[in-house]
């Protein structure tokens, strides 16, 4: 379940704009389409888990829903809060396990999560609560902005909402139920992921645990928020000892890359470069498709690695591709949903893999 949660103590007391207290996630979602309507952007800081923050950030600035609005959002480091976060912004800390105690600067809202939510439940909370704010957006009436004539664009994830609507109490009744609907979806298709992938879970926990005594190296790569996935496993895996990089993490790079080359040539350059025998390759995609990533699979080099490829609609291209040696497939067609689930595999991955190193030690 998603919950949603404000600083409490002497931070709370800095803010100068709205405390939401312990109202639900719609509330959140609704207030923050108003402060979009107003011209307001999302400042998002994760800190230790910075992966998470731009996450978010490619969510509303590039949604991956045919016609959802993009929305102003980025990344920031805990230090530069002060520096770019405006009174009419809104501010969404992701709390790690240990509680942000950082001074906050004023924002017209500012929304934390819970310090108990684990990794699969905070990316799930920011999917619902972007569903949400879509949502919000398409009620001119409640949030301020515009709407599209006759109806809700994205009425496929709500069908049963008017843009016209004027009733906040139904509305945020509709939210609640379409949230509470979200995370039962989301707990199906995971539960069924992590049972579909139980053979393969343990295969891949097994070649990373031989990659790690051998001395070599997990890389990992997607795009847009399957990149921010890949920067995830490569942070949880450094977090037992294993020597990890992404290699969608480094921007100097990649636009290098992409503007010189193309963008088809951006992972594929930097495994010619930095991939060595006996390496793992861990590739993340949603549709599975991606050009890049089977142009990444296509060259020499991949031959004398291990590539393990996590996507979505059954796998796609990508776990049918003759380079692909284990596979960790998703059975849904549901961005969000598919981003859930792989959170699921990735955290019973790196809990086999604790099994793995401890038996090596």
């Amino acid at each position: 379940m998603t919950r949603d949660s404000t600083f409490d103590g002497p931070v709370a007391g800095a803010l100068g704009g709205q405390d939401l207290g312990e109202k639900d996630l719609a509330n959140s979602a609704l207030a923050l389409a108003r402060v979009f309507s107003a011209g307001g952007r999302l400042v998002v800081v994760a800190p230790g888990r910075h992966d998470h923050a731009q996450h978010v950030a490619v969510e509303f600035i590039h949604p991956a829903i045919v016609g959802a609005r993009s929305l102003p959002a980025f990344a920031a480091n805990a230090d530069d809060l002060p520096h770019v976060v405006s009174a009419n912004d809104a501010l969404l800390v992701l709390t790690p396990p240990t509680r942000f105690d950082g001074e906050l600067p004023a924002a017209a809202l500012v929304l934390q999560t819970d310090a108990g939510l684990t990794e699969p439940e905070i990316v799930r909370y920011y999917h619902v609560l972007w569903e949400l704010v879509q949502l919000g957006l398409k009620h001119p009436g409640l949030t301020g902005g515009t709407a599209v004539a006759g109806g809700d664009s994205t009425n496929f994830l709500y069908p049963f909402l008017d843009a016209a609507e004027t009733s906040e109490p139904e509305l945020l009744d509709s939210m609640r139920s379409s949230a509470n609907a979200k995370d039962l979806e989301s707990n199906d298709v995971s539960a069924q992921a992590v049972a579909n992938n139980d053979a393969e879970l343990t295969a891949v926990a097994a070649a990373i645990d031989a990659c790690h005594r051998r001395g070599n190296t997990v890389h990992t790569i997607g795009n847009g928020g399957s990149s921010s996935d890949a920067a995830r496993l490569a942070r949880q895996l450094r977090s037992h000892k294993v020597r990890a990089t992404c290699l969608a993490a480094d921007p100097a790079v990649l636009t290098a890359l992409a503007n010189d080359l193309g963008v088809d040539r951006i992972f594929a350059r930097q495994i010619e470069a930095s991939v060595r025998p006996g390496d793992v390759l861990f590739v993340f995609s949603t549709s599975g498709t991606s050009s890049n990533l089977l142009a990444a699979l296509d060259i020499d080099v991949v031959s004398d690695v291990t590539v393990v490829a996590s996507a979505g609609y059954g796998g796609g291209a990508l776990a049918q591709h003759p380079a692909t040696d284990l596979s960790l497939t998703v059975d849904s067609t549901s961005v969000h949903r598919i981003q859930e689930a792989q959170g699921v595999l990735m955290d019973q991955l790196c809990a086999r893999l604790s099994v793995e190193l401890e038996v090596s030690r």
